[in-house]
């Protein structure tokens, strides 16, 4: 078995999209390896060592990083806070999709492009699949350009993922729309019933990815459920791609 790291590093100074406040803040936590080795604790296994403990405290957005958005993101009629999401939204069957030839700032994804990377992939997208997209944004390095010029998907890509009955769809990008206001993407994923459906036929979103290109396999295993913060619009994940051998 491999397993490949689909997460973005959390730190300070970290590109994220400009809707979503500052970039996280690390504060000095409540315990301190110096402090406690002041205490002169033994450790039981060691004499010659002290026992020590540190901490830390993060003041953090929820969409901040690699990342699932709730329906209550985009939705304020939808019960699915972050909290609420079904855990299968961030673990099941996955594919994931290269696009990265249509690699340009503020780049938009068509369903024919995805149409075509699925033939190019050499499988096929199934119903509730989990479906990655690797645009090669995760590659842009300077903050302010990741998080102002990034590729997303156009309406006519999300409408075409709808039609296969998909989970989940995540982006190695910090927005899964392309640049338009009307975010056409997260109104057909995360507020259904503005196409007449009920609120619980929702589409799950992740964003920001990474390493998309190293997965080995068009298919997998994918890993990611999010943080449950209470009544919360987003949470971090830890997204993980399984391979078998």
């Amino acid at each position: 078995m491999k397993i490949i790291d689909l997460t973005r590093v959390i730190q300070e100074g970290m590109a994220q999209h400009p809707a979503h406040g500052k970039s996280p803040v690390f504060l000095s936590g409540t315990r301190s390896h110096d402090f406690w080795k002041r205490l002169e604790y033994p450790n039981p296994y060691d004499p010659d060592d002290c026992v020590s403990f540190q901490n830390e405290q993060i003041i953090v957005c929820g969409h901040t990083g690699t990342h699932m958005d709730s329906c209550f993101h985009a939705d304020p009629e939808s019960g699915y806070t972050i909290d609420r999401m079904p855990l299968e939204c961030g673990f099941g069957n996955a594919i994931w999709l290269d696009v990265s030839h249509k690699f340009k700032p503020k780049g938009q994804i068509s369903a024919k492009d995805l149409q075509e990377a699925e033939f190019r992939s050499g499988a096929s997208i199934l119903p509730n699949d989990i479906v990655l997209i690797h645009t090669g944004w995760s590659s842009v390095t300077d903050p302010a350009e990741y998080s102002t010029h990034f590729m997303g998907l156009a309406k006519d890509a999300g409408e075409w993922l709808r039609e296969k009955k998909v989970r989940t769809v995540g982006i190695d990008s910090c927005n899964l729309d392309a640049h338009d206001m009307a975010h056409p993407v997260h109104m057909n994923f995360l507020r259904p019933r503005s196409l007449g459906l009920d609120n619980s036929d929702f589409i799950a979103i992740i964003e920001n990815l990474v390493h998309i290109d190293q997965i080995p396999k068009a298919r997998f295993l994918f890993s990611g459920a999010p943080i449950p913060y209470l009544g919360a619009t987003g949470g971090q994940i830890r997204a993980m791609a399984i391979i078998e051998s």
